[in-house]
Parts: C-alpha cells; structure tokens; sequence
C-alpha cells in the first residue's frame, strides 16, 4: 500500500520529508488525517478481536504494543514479509517458551531473541542496511 498508491507514496513523502511533500503540492495536513484514520480504523479493528478474548480496561494493550513492535523491528522495518516472518518466530518462541519457561519468563525469551537479532543484524532479519 505504502510502495505503490499514489496515498501511500504521499503518506511516506509526507513522512519523510515535509519540505519536499510541500514543495510536490502534497496537503500534508490531509495526509496526517487520513493516516491518523487509517491508524484509528486499524488499531479499533485489533482491539474489537482482542476484546472476545481479554477483559477490556485501559491496561490490558501494553504488552500487545511492545511485542508488535518487537516483530516490526525484528523482521525489518517497512518489510511486509519480514514483519510476517518476525510475527511467525515470535509466536514460536512463545509457545515453545510456555512449555519450557515458567510463565513469568515467557516474555524474557522474546526479548532474549530481539536483543540477540539486534546484537549481530541491526536492520533486522529482513531489513536493508543504509548503505544499500
């Protein structure tokens, strides 16, 4: 969506260089909203499914926002593939974690594995580096 809609390029312009956005004829203060809806739509979305499964109060999405991030991160950032991929070890590790880790631990594996992904490949398992 980001790479090839004329919405997602004004969205990364917009983003990424303001100047330049402007310069182009691009509505930045458009831009913010409709990402700011896109967002809103996306996380109201989540947040409908996880509410089936967990009791909704103000706290219960801390720990569902840092192990998404840890999977963006993980599998490269703007990387679809590598976010899925991230995704897919993440929840190997933890299900395999629940079985050999007491449940206070379970978490610690993740970072464990982040930590170790951003030792020895800081762009992530799927990201590319500045330099390309």
């Amino acid at each position: 969506f980001l790479k090839y809609t004329d919405l997602g390029k004004a969205i990364r312009a917009s983003s990424e260089e303001k100047e330049g956005a402007l310069t182009v004829g691009i509505n930045l203060r458009r831009i913010y909203y409709v990402a700011f809806g896109i967002g809103t739509a996306c996380v109201g979305a989540a947040g409908s499914l996880a509410a089936t499964f967990f009791y909704v109060n103000p706290h219960v999405g801390g720990i569902f926002v840092i192990t998404a991030f840890v999977v963006v991160v993980l599998g490269g950032m703007g990387n679809f593939i590598g976010a899925l991929v991230g995704g897919l070890l993440i929840g190997l590790a933890e299900s395999v974690a629940a079985a050999f880790v007491p449940g206070q631990l379970k978490q610690f594996v993740i970072y464990f594995i982040f930590i170790l992904v951003l030792l020895f490949k800081p762009e992530g398992l799927f990201g590319r580096s500045r330099e390309e």
